[in-house]
């Protein structure tokens, strides 16, 4: 922090908004230069020096030691700063059409080194993660795609039938407030306060606009990509998450770039999956200590979950496909990213087997 203060601490005291029940109007156009400042000189060097990490210089009310919520950050700071991410690193997707293609590290891709850079914010603030969900959720659609379901849980909820009356199944039969909330916020992507993302003319208002074509759209995907191989490891089980969330709903509906949103995602899931499960084999750990090896287990179930869902989406991935292909309607691309989807859950799968199931 006393080189943060020798810095940019200043910077992002003074950008933050007054409360609202201070009377002031609020006035984002300082804190969108401060943040697009941060973005333009942020590297692995000076990220430390760059970076608000402490929750005070995010507009947090509260200390860290308060709770997850509370020492995090302002919901209007996520929102704002989230929406200014994305918007810059669509642009560097954007004039890079080989970063868009294959979500590596490379001479050519510097946005795995951006986000190497801001890691330390992401691991620190799960409030900024989820306000990434919810712009990637705007700009896919993922609104649109969830839809349905969402409004068959909502008229569960209001089912007027005597609960008796209905069959053993039916959602009818849970508390009104079970459905609505427990059961239906985890079928809503994350939402954005409205004072942060809609009321003024700048990035968020118009970053849906900007990149809601079919060619910026890819570009919105191939961040999603770069987002889930490179985020620190704290951030990941969230984002992936909403990520398999968001393509088990996308493969529900027809299009090309609904297949090309799940392939991405299966793809960037499985080589994360891969690269986590390097070296970490219990079968060969007799020599450990029993907290290493009780921890490397609750690891070994997470990953087992995982793959289980990308399996699962696999296979959807490929039907999706295959039906797309007879009618015509799929192109070589993303045909082979398909054919890569499948590749990587294999190698996954494959990897598995070979590190955690004892051969007999």
């Amino acid at each position: 922090l006393e080189c943060a203060d020798a810095s940019w601490a200043p910077k992002w005291r003074k950008v933050l908004v007054p409360p609202p029940d201070s009377g002031k109007p609020p006035n984002f156009a300082e804190f969108d230069r401060v943040v697009r400042g941060m973005l333009n000189r942020i590297s692995t060097e000076n990220a430390r020096l760059l970076l608000p990490l402490e929750p005070q210089l995010r507009g947090s009310p509260e200390t860290a030691e308060m709770g997850e919520e509370q020492g995090d950050c302002a919901p209007w700071w996520a929102a704002r700063c989230a929406a200014l991410m994305l918007n810059h690193y669509i642009q560097v997707i954007h004039t890079n059409r080989c970063a868009r293609g294959l979500a590596m590290r490379s001479a050519d891709n510097v946005l795995p080194e951006y986000l190497d850079a801001v890691a330390p914010l992401l691991a620190r603030s799960p409030r900024l993660v989820l306000s990434l969900v919810a712009w990637m959720a705007r700009l896919l659609k993922w609104y649109d795609l969830c839809w349905p379901t969402t409004r068959l849980v909502l008229l569960a909820a209001r089912e007027p039938r005597e609960k008796t009356q209905l069959p053993g199944h039916s959602l009818g039969r849970l508390p009104a407030e079970v459905i609505k909330g427990r059961i239906l916020t985890f079928l809503l992507p994350p939402l954005l306060p409205t004072s942060a993302s809609s009321q003024d003319l700048g990035v968020p208002a118009a970053l849906c606009t900007c990149w809601s074509d079919p060619d910026g759209q890819k570009d919105v995907v191939a961040v999603l990509a770069h987002l889930l191989l490179f985020t620190p490891a704290v951030a990941f089980p969230r984002l992936s998450a909403c990520a398999l969330a968001m393509a088990e709903a996308a493969l529900r509906q027809p299009g090309e770039e609904k297949i090309y949103l799940a392939a991405a995602v299966l793809v960037s899931v499985s080589q994360r999956l891969q690269k986590y499960m390097v070296g970490k084999s219990p079968l060969k750990a007799e020599e450990q200590h029993l907290a290493q090896l009780d921890a490397l287990a609750l690891q070994l179930q997470h990953v087992q979950q995982d793959l289980e869902c990308v399996t699962h989406l696999e296979r959807d991935l490929s039907l999706a496909a295959a039906h797309a292909r007879d009618q015509g309607n799929l192109s070589f691309f993303v045909y082979s990213r398909v054919l890569a989807a499948s590749e990587h859950v294999n190698r996954a799968k494959e990897q598995y087997k070979r590190l955690f199931v004892p051969s007999t």
